[in-house]
């Protein structure tokens, strides 16, 4: 029982106690980001971005399986800190991931004498013509 009493640091009167009233340990004291992240929402924030960095991993392993290239990313954490005038702290935390964009297929094209984009090289004749028709109709059949 003695173990519940709180000790004090003799030197300062600060309360050493590690367990609290009901008997359950306490919180420690923050010492490194782990233990700030850990501490945010309960614990809370901490497990709901575990979804947020699985999706995340699953895209990228996706986008480098099917581009064979290096994939780049981005996780940012962000943890707003208020301080009340009688010592109160807020900590707000957001997570914000940063996807790469899929690659998207390019277009090669050249300028004209008149400043107009082509997808003909200039002074270059074309055995074959180009010109799709994009406005055709369609029948759906059921």
């Amino acid at each position: 029982m003695s173990d519940l009493l709180p000790s004090h640091d003799p030197e300062t009167g600060e309360i050493l106690e590690t367990r609290a009233a009901d008997g359950g340990k306490r919180y420690p004291s923050v010492t490194t980001l782990t233990d700030l992240v850990h501490m945010l929402n309960d614990g809370q924030f901490n497990a709901d971005c575990a979804h947020e960095l699985q999706a995340m991993t699953e895209k990228m392993e996706q986008l480098g399986i099917d581009t064979g290239g290096k994939i780049k990313g981005k996780i940012v954490l962000t943890i707003d800190v208020e301080r009340q005038h009688d010592g109160l702290y807020f900590f707000t935390p957001d997570l914000a991931i940063k996807l790469p964009k899929e690659k998207a297929p390019r277009t090669i094209g050249w300028a004209t004498d008149d400043n107009r984009f082509t997808p003909n090289k200039p002074n270059q004749g074309n055995l074959f013509g180009t010109i799709r028709d994009v406005n055709s109709t369609r029948e759906v059949r059921g």
